[in-house]
């Protein structure tokens, strides 16, 4: 009885600490605001990622106060859920399932419909719907997402941290 319990806990220790040591080859400090119906945030940050994989997490004086995870799962602290329901909850039924970790990359949305080029390199996306109203904006030091429809604002601001010494 004392070896399973011995085994099981083992067991139990590999998989939590596999799960908490992700490794992301590229990790930028950013300024980030997040306004949605379940998401309130405005600080500094960090937005990692590994392929696919992407992180942000998000600072309120020096502390780490949230983080969300994007992987084979979305998880914020209240816990873990499918990209699809993360989307759907957090953000809007209306929105594709990567939504919220393209927005993170810096990539196009909704399949990059409706983009057009901006001077300086910067491009624009217009998604107009029944139920969105989004505008967004992607440029070198910054990536603006606004939807009108559902109150939902996401702004990223490359934080450069070589400017300030």
């Amino acid at each position: 009885m004392q070896k399973f319990f011995i085994l099981w806990v083992s067991l139990l220790i590999l998989l939590i600490g596999g799960c908490t040591s992700k490794h992301y080859s590229v990790s930028e400090p950013k300024i980030i605001t997040i306004k949605s119906p379940k998401l309130k945030f405005a600080d500094t940050g960090y937005i990692r990622h590994e392929g696919e994989a992407v992180e942000a997490e998000l600072f309120t004086a020096g502390v780490a106060v949230e983080k969300i995870t994007i992987d084979d799962k979305v998880c914020v602290s209240a816990g873990c859920m499918s990209e699809e329901a993360f989307v759907r909850d957090y953000l809007s039924p209306e929105y594709p399932t990567d939504t919220l970790r393209r927005i993170l990359l810096g990539e196009p949305i909704f399949e990059g419909i409706n983009t057009s080029e901006q001077c300086g390199g910067g491009r624009t996306q217009y998604i107009r719907t029944d139920k969105t109203d989004i505008v967004y904006r992607l440029k070198n030091d910054m990536t603006y997402f606004k939807d009108r429809s559902n109150g939902i604002i996401i702004k990223i601001i490359d934080l450069d941290i070589n400017q300030s010494l």
